[in-house]
């Protein structure tokens, strides 16, 4: 995203995936695993966040609202969430 951004004449400070603070911030909760107080944007496609659980999972979003940790070597395909802070 970001060269792609870059290319087009953004100015691009940071690129990553969103934080599970973030998500917290946004209406998930790791309490009852849920994204349910989000907005719909928040979990409308399923998608890994960019914080660890464990040394072997990570915290995944759901679109159907489930918020919860994810062993990433099943092999399954995820997207990703990315967050672009933008130069002022």
């Amino acid at each position: 995203y970001r060269t792609y951004l870059e290319s087009q004449g953004a100015e691009i400070e940071e690129a990553r995936l969103i934080k599970v603070e973030e998500l917290e911030a946004l209406g998930c909760s790791m309490d009852d695993y849920s994204c349910s107080e989000a907005p719909e944007w928040v979990y409308g496609t399923t998608y890994w966040s960019g914080t660890a659980f464990d040394d072997v999972s990570a915290w995944l979003v759901y679109s159907t609202g489930g918020f919860s940790n994810y062993y990433y070597g099943y092999g399954y395909e995820f997207g990703v969430r990315p967050v672009i802070v933008l130069k002022l």
